[in-house]
């Protein structure tokens, strides 16, 4: 699934959103300007700032807030990224270098906050004041899921819904924030049953687009994800696949996975035989599944939006949430 057939209508408001990363991560600081450069040069697709565009493009024109809106979802995103590599000891995302990786975790504490600040400051100036209260929540929301994934970190009977509720919170709610900041334009700031309903729509979209990822922790080519097959588990992450397995898994199957799930470090043969059980037990066919089942109620919330190009587009963007390779 293809990122460019998603981004087709709102391409060019993509374009500007880049051109004003560069200007809003300029500083008279030098060592800001060579960790923002960094930052800048190894962005991903801009999934966030795209699904922002689109649901504002089914109200019609796309203006100057518009372009803002979505520059400050990506430095958010940006912001809580290097964070959260920090916080892992990550050295490389999807293959790169990060910051910490590249300088230290204190510089990266650093430029998480700039981008933050940077942000805020950005809606401030431009009197954005829908956005800028649901990213206050939203920011808020962020930490408590990252606080929930250190709660939960290596407690192999942490429960689906305290796993959806932790991934909902880290992941879901900024993606949640970039389509209910999308709703909110072109007059329809007001509308709050709009705003709200897209709200879930993202956060639906990032929940399946979560468990899609923790997948990719087991069954991905490291080539192609960046990052070692299982680390997320190294790390303490109880994720669906896992979760559903233990659930599902029976006397000394579910015995052996557990006590297998909660090493630090595996054997290849360790790996392989935990990744066999965690099959055998349904746990990837019931994460796939659910990821579906989210994605679909996501696409059912489209119904009502006259057909056009921004609403097939969000249709595609589902599409690549749940069936995207890394």
């Amino acid at each position: 699934m293809s990122m460019s057939a998603v981004q087709k209508p709102v391409r060019r408001e993509l374009e500007q959103v880049q051109a004003l990363l560069r200007q809003l991560f300029r500083t008279p600081i030098p060592i800001l300007n060579r960790v923002g450069g960094h930052v800048l040069a190894t962005r991903g697709k801009k999934f966030r700032p795209t699904l922002l565009l689109l649901v504002a493009r089914l109200r019609g024109h796309l203006g100057e807030d518009a372009v803002y809106c979505a520059t400050v979802i990506e430095m958010v995103h940006a912001a809580a990224l290097i964070h959260d590599d920090s916080v892992d000891k990550s050295s490389l995302r999807r293959g790169v270098p990060t910051v910490n990786g590249l300088w230290t975790d204190e510089m990266a504490i650093i430029m998480g906050d700039y981008l933050y600040a940077q942000a805020m400051a950005t809606l401030v100036t431009h009197k954005l004041d829908t956005a800028m209260g649901i990213l206050a929540r939203v920011v808020t929301e962020m930490s408590c899921g990252e606080a929930l994934e250190f709660q939960y970190a290596r407690d192999v009977n942490v429960t689906e819904q305290q796993y959806e509720e932790m991934i909902r919170a880290k992941t879901g709610s900024l993606i949640g924030a970039a389509t209910e900041i999308g709703a909110g334009l072109n007059g329809g700031a007001h509308d709050a049953t709009r705003r709200d309903r897209y709200r879930v729509f993202g956060e639906r979209v990032g929940v399946a687009f979560q468990i899609v990822d923790d997948l990719f922790d087991y069954l991905s080519d490291p080539r192609v994800t960046g990052k070692p097959v299982g680390s997320d588990l190294a790390d303490g992450k109880v994720t669906l696949p896992l979760i559903a397995a233990l659930r599902q898994a029976t006397g000394a199957d579910r015995r052996r996975l557990s006590t297998l799930a909660s090493r630090r470090r595996w054997t290849i043969e360790q790996w392989d035989e935990l990744k066999s059980l965690v099959e055998a037990s349904g746990g990837f066919d019931y994460a796939r599944t659910r990821a579906r089942a989210l994605a679909d109620q996501a696409r059912d919330m489209l119904d009502d939006e006259p057909q056009g190009d921004a609403r097939s587009a969000l249709g595609r963007a589902i599409d690549y949430a749940v069936r995207r390779d890394r």
